[in-house]
């Protein structure tokens, strides 16, 4: 609930309070005295008073107005985050706030985590905020990210993946069925949804699917024959998709492989590695034994080897997702 909805009605009313407003309506006054027999006079009874009636109303629907402002503010506390948008003046963001834009965008931002623009057409929850983690939900529509708060601060939710910030500036889009595509702009973000996961550097982009999560990621200079090929292999798992791939890959694109090796199996996973070797020089650590068998240590190591950045510091602020 905001306070504009206890101040004018004017905004989004908490379930709560909207239940005791229609059970107290019966006891609102209409603004008409009722007439009465004075035939027989009686003893002044306070029910049948409508003065006292509405007075007292007025005083039960006002105390319930507070205490419903008291329970939004224990349970919907203001945070560092403060929204604009057109036409309106700063406002600060409670925790559990839709933040919904129309024909035009807004934006919201925190000293301590970093900004965000919303384009037109966009719904945006702000979940929950602590000193260690900021979580939002994007319900529909494309938000643009900068982040300087420490890597796993920000998360985003969306129906199809987790996105976890490791310090970066990004942009991420859902469609109304959930569908998420995302581009990193600077640093790195991860992708999750179960087991599933996906780390996209600076220069690449990931599609997320309801119910699947997260695509196979790919730089976005990437051959579209590898593109196209790769979109296909994650939907239906076709081989001729995977080989198609395979053959267009570049050593640049050894991201995506790199991938791929978690997300094949058997004789696919062999040709998958077999290409990958082929790309990256890979040190003696790293054998085909031990990518077959899904060797933590082994994937680190051949992660390393596309220099993209060391594995161990990510993988310490992954103990907190």
């Amino acid at each position: 609930m905001t306070d504009e909805y206890l101040w004018d009605r004017s905004g989004e009313p908490d379930p709560e309070v909207t239940h005791l407003e229609q059970t107290l309506e019966r006891l609102r006054w209409s603004g008409k005295h009722r007439s009465f027999e004075r035939a027989k006079p009686a003893r002044p009874r306070f029910g049948r008073k409508p003065w006292f009636m509405a007075a007292a109303a007025a005083l039960v629907l006002g105390l319930a107005s507070a205490f419903a402002v008291h329970r939004m503010h224990t349970l919907h506390p203001l945070t560092s985050w403060q929204l604009s948008s057109a036409g309106h003046s700063l406002s600060s963001v409670r925790a559990g706030q839709l933040i919904e834009t129309g024909p035009t965008g807004a934006s919201i931002e925190s000293a301590y985590v970093g900004k965000v623009d919303l384009d037109p057409d966009t719904r945006l929850r702000l979940i929950s905020t602590r000193e260690d983690r900021h979580r939002l939900a994007l319900e529909h529509g494309t938000i643009h990210a900068l982040i300087w708060a420490p890597p796993t601060r920000f998360v985003v939710d969306t129906a199809a993946a987790k996105t976890v910030d490791l310090g970066c500036q990004y942009t991420l889009s859902v469609a109304r069925n959930g569908q998420g595509f995302l581009t990193v702009e600077l640093g790195w973000v991860a992708f999750q949804w179960n087991k599933v996961e996906s780390f996209i550097p600076e220069g690449a982009a990931c599609a997320t699917q309801v119910g699947r999560g997260p695509d196979t990621p790919y730089f976005l200079d990437a051959p579209k024959a590898l593109t196209k090929s790769l979109a296909e292999f994650d939907s239906t798992h076709n081989r001729q998709a995977l080989t198609s791939v395979l053959q267009a890959a570049r050593p640049r694109d050894a991201l995506t492989l790199w991938h791929l090796l978690q997300r094949t199996r058997g004789e696919e996973q062999v040709e998958v590695f077999n290409r990958f070797a082929g790309l990256v020089a890979l040190p003696p650590t790293v054998n085909r034994d031990g990518i077959l068998r899904g060797d933590s240590k082994t994937m680190d190591a051949a992660w390393d080897a596309l220099q993209l950045g060391d594995t161990s510091w990510w993988r310490e602020w992954k103990r907190d997702w």
